[in-house]
């Protein structure tokens, strides 16, 4: 780990909460998972038990208490039990300061400025408590929706992985995108 870090559990700013994936969380995500809509682009999904969300939460927290990924459930302040998403820090590299990010909504919340929102509040974690330097993000090419958040969020295009991405079978390309944090006011 390196120090002088500060791990946050939870932070928010209207009118979004982010904070560490419990296990009782385990419903939320197989609800939320189930949906073709949100598993289209991402590695995970669809999880149809709850044996197989509950061994997901127990994934995530193995890798929070080893400092190599951070899962954060995204919920609405005005509605403190209305979880929308998840927000994640993973595939974190200490020695040269930095990470992948990835996020999720549930398609009711999306378009709304919520994934903005949440974005701007991982940015802090990652570039202000935990130190990093890089954030990087690989997206399917046709995932055009997140494409459009990341840019909106600042992160530069770099490339394109050819058949980078194996998602239920299939291979796609990925844009990679990155942000530094001397790109970003905190």
């Amino acid at each position: 780990m390196r120090p002088n870090i500060e791990i946050l559990e939870e932070i928010s700013e209207a009118p979004i909460i982010l904070r560490k994936v419990k296990k009782k969380d385990f419903h939320f995500l197989q609800e939320s998972l189930k949906d073709m809509h949100v598993t289209q682009y991402l590695s995970i999904g669809p999880l149809f038990s709850k044996k197989s969300a509950k061994k997901l939460i127990n994934e995530y927290l193995k890798e929070w208490n080893k400092y190599h990924q951070f899962n954060y459930i995204i919920e609405l302040e005005k509605e403190r039990i209305m979880k929308i998403g998840l927000i994640s820090l993973w595939n974190i590299s200490w020695h040269h300061g930095r990470a992948e990010i990835g996020i999720w909504l549930i398609p009711d919340y999306w378009s709304k400025g919520y994934g903005t929102k949440a974005l701007e509040l991982i940015k802090l974690i990652a570039f202000h408590h935990l130190k990093l330097h890089r954030l990087e993000v690989h997206v399917a090419t046709k995932n055009a929706r997140s494409l459009k958040l990341f840019k909106k969020s600042g992160f530069v295009e770099e490339g394109v992985l050819r058949h980078y991405l194996n998602l239920r079978g299939t291979f796609h390309d990925a844009v990679v995108l990155s942000l530094l944090n001397e790109e970003v006011m905190i």
